[in-house]
């Protein structure tokens, strides 16, 4: 037989059971395609019934931990409203208390003391009954305003009195669950309770919420914990519906997908198959017309090579497709191809070699670069840290003398105030730039004016331009334009701005502050006529540790760390900052991108000016075991009027407590034998509201703050305290101890 022929036999052999094999497999796999489908469908429904269960888990811990607290041991219904409102509400979820008679005792989003014209509600005594956590099914909300779900925990009060604490979510609050699911926009999810009544859903809330669903899928969530059937929806298509239930409620989960989007790909699949074995039959044909020709044309250019050995003469390779003719021809080609290959490899492992040695070389340098700019950034810290220690040693020792001279008196205090803010700001410095860079500070999220940023860094770094005599010019072209941001943190950011072009500019330079909008962006610039920055420094003006070389006597101070500072808090907003600068003695230009808002009408404001009066004695107790430390701030409170006593640890002040009255508390934390959280509980339980707890410590982080919250504390300050703001808190209190005076019979 010929090789066409020859061919032909092998290509029908290999290729018909090829072709019946591959068509039970695609059935099998088209099946197992099905399969997979409805499944990504089940574990669609099992991830919205965990979410919810997620959501009821948290709401659960929320209302434990309300349970727990000393207002709701104490009954104390005005502390418990402020701090369920504080914790558990918001625009979609309020707090609600019952008692045990059903009657609605508080609503998170009623202000507190409101008349509540709800009577009894008898689902109440039934939660109430089963003595443990509940969920609701859908039902009603207060006055039938709205459609509700509740997750409620019974509570037990010392008194022996039953309440009922719930938790409870407008059922758009579920609805927005199913919607942050990522699913086609033709499957239908949606919850049902126990009862069969439509909870949420993605598609047709309006219309469906509150109705049953179809029989046939309530009675099958009814048989078994999860499963799928086939049914026509209320949307009106035939799906393949999928359920679940949740593990914290006796709520259904079911994903409708649409029957023939989990059938048509194995329609498609099965034309696909069909078109694909047409053409293979048909490329079987033409290739064996195509390689018995290519086969046949090699065995001659293999003869002829042959012909011209056998002759002496050397072949020159000629390609014919077919591998083994192919060699044959070209040996000796292949050889010098291999060689040549070799000496080309071995090149690129020379230059290969030679780019990882000036790679090494190049991060050997950076490491050396940082390295030194870290010695020096300590060696600065430690000049710094250094330099406020001697006026406030020569105050304190000249405060020792005990000398007779007022004024004298009064300026090493001057002395002292200034200098402990001066390290107070150090450690701020190094303590904002460790958790910006770390990525633990988050930022709030409000609508500012960047005309209001602008006027209040002004403000802030209006001394130190007035010190050095500069000239400041400020531009707003765009007061009302709003950006979203933390206005503390930006306010920071452009007073540090403001703060450098005063330091780094001789005496009565020039300072220009320029509030614009470019497109959608704010741009705020700063620009001076300064020292400027070299060409070399300026694009690691922004790195840590870098700074411009200085004078031995440091005349501008700090650390060098507000630039790293402003480009971390800009890049948290979604923003940029740019310097520019002609270099040395060319002055410099600062320029900050925000992203701007949409401005609407009517989003300027007034600014209320509040007066301040001189404040009115107030009785207070500082508690505290560093008794050096308590005593300092008793004198310091006891120069402004103030009558103040000293407690060093937790069992002094209650004894102190019970004897007399103090209006206001002041608390170190790490108090020994009764914590600080442990005292202020005792103290708020004694003394009710009418008492004011400021915890003073060392502690800062959010998990601190909260904690001490929780403990009943009114205030939180990280030492050393902010004398202005304490002085803010005294004068309140003493308001508010001149109010209780007058109620009194």
């Amino acid at each position: 037989m010929k090789t066409r022929s020859y061919l032909t036999a092998i290509i029908l052999i290999v290729l018909l059971p090829l072709l019946a094999l591959s068509a039970w497999g695609l059935s099998l796999l088209l099946q197992d395609e099905k399969e997979a489908r409805l499944q990504a469908v089940a574990e669609k429904a099992n991830s919205v019934a965990l979410s919810i269960d997620k959501e009821f888990a948290k709401a659960e811990g929320a209302l434990r931990v309300i349970a727990q607290t000393d207002a709701m041991a104490s009954e104390d219904y005005a502390s418990l409203h402020a701090l369920m409102r504080k914790t558990i509400t918001s625009e979609n979820s309020w707090g609600v208390l019952f008692d045990d008679a059903g009657r609605m005792l508080l609503h998170t989003h009623l202000s507190y003391g409101k008349p509540i014209d709800q009577g009894p509600n008898p689902w109440v005594l039934e939660a109430i009954a089963r003595g443990e956590p509940s969920v609701s099914n859908l039902r009603p909300g207060r006055a039938g305003k709205s459609k509700v779900v509740s997750v409620q925990l019974p509570v037990k009060t010392p008194s022996g009195r039953t309440y009922l604490l719930a938790y409870t979510f407008n059922n758009t609050h579920i609805t927005a669950l199913l919607r942050h699911k990522d699913l086609p926009d033709t499957w239908v999810i949606g919850v049902f309770g126990a009862d069969g009544i439509s909870i949420a859903r993605n598609v047709r809330e309006h219309q469906f919420v509150g109705t049953p669903v179809r029989p046939e899928l309530f009675q099958a969530a009814q048989r078994q914990f999860s499963g799928r059937i086939i049914n026509r929806t209320r949307d009106g298509f035939m799906a393949y519906n999928s359920f679940t239930h949740t593990s914290r409620a006796a709520w259904t989960v079911a994903i409708a997908a649409p029957r023939d989007e989990i059938n048509s790909p194995a329609r498609n699949a099965t034309w696909f198959a069909a078109v694909v074995l047409l053409i293979a039959l048909g490329c079987a044909g033409a290739g064996i017309v195509v390689f018995a020709r290519r086969i046949t044309g090699s065995y001659q250019l293999t003869l002829a090579a042959a012909k011209t050995l056998e002759v002496g003469g050397i072949p020159a390779p000629v390609r014919s497709g077919v591998l083994e003719a192919d060699l044959l021809q070209t040996a000796l080609h292949d050889a010098g191809v291999k060689l040549a290959r070799e000496n080309e490899a071995r090149q690129a492992l020379e230059r290969e070699r030679e780019t990882l040695l000036v790679s090494e070389r190049d991060a050997r340098r950076e490491a050396e670069n940082q390295n030194h700019a870290k010695d020096e950034f300590l060696a600065m810290l430690a000049h710094e840290l250094r330099n406020p220690l001697a006026p406030i040693s020569a105050a304190a020792q000249t405060l020792g003398l005990q000398i007779n001279n007022e004024r004298a008196v009064r300026r090493a205090g001057d002395v002292i105030v200034r200098q402990v803010d001066h390290l107070k700001s150090l450690i701020n410095d190094l303590l904002d730039v460790s958790r910006v860079t770390r990525g633990l500070v988050s930022i709030e999220q409000d609508e500012v004016e960047i005309g209001a940023i602008a006027g209040s860094a002004v403000e802030q770094a209006q001394p130190l331009i007035q010190a050095r005599g500069h000239r400041l010019e400020v531009q707003v072209r765009c007061p009302q334009a709003r950006v979203r941001g933390d206005r503390v943190r930006l306010i920071q950011v452009l007073s540090n701005l403001l703060n450098n072009a005063a330091k780094y500019t001789p005496s009565g330079g020039a300072i220009t502050l320029t509030v614009d909008t470019l497109g959608s962006e704010a741009v705020i610039e700063v620009a001076d006529n300064g020292m400027g920055i070299d060409a070399e420094l300026l694009p690691h003006v922004f790195d840590l540790f870098r700074q411009a070389s200085r004078s031995s006597e440091r005349s501008q101070g700090g650390l060098g760390l507000g630039l790293a500072l402003v480009r971390s808090i800009m890049a948290l907003h979604g923003g940029r900052v740019e310097a520019h600068s002609e270099g040395l003695g060319q002055g410099a230009r600062f320029t900050l991108f925000l992203p701007l808002l949409a401005q609407g009408p009517g989003q300027a404001g007034n600014a209320a000016v509040a007066a301040t009066a001189p404040p009115a004695p107030v009785r207070l107790m500082i508690v505290d075991d560093n008794l050096d430390a308590a005593r300092a701030l008793a004198n310091l409170l006891e120069a402004k009027g103030h009558s103040v006593a000293i407690a060093g640890d937790a069992q002094a002040a209650l004894g102190h407590g019970g004897a007399e009255a103090f209006a206001v508390y002041i608390l170190d934390i790490g108090l020994p034998g009764m914590d600080g959280y442990e005292l202020a509980r005792r103290l708020r339980s004694a003394a009710g509201g009418r008492v004011v707890l400021v915890a003073l410590t060392g502690y800062g982080q959010a998990q601190d703050i909260h904690k001490a919250y929780a403990a009943g504390f009114d205030h939180h300050f990280v030492k050393p305290i902010d004398i202005e703001a304490l002085d803010r808190i005294l004068a309140a209190a003493a308001v508010g101890s001149r109010l209780d005076s007058a109620v009194q019979p």
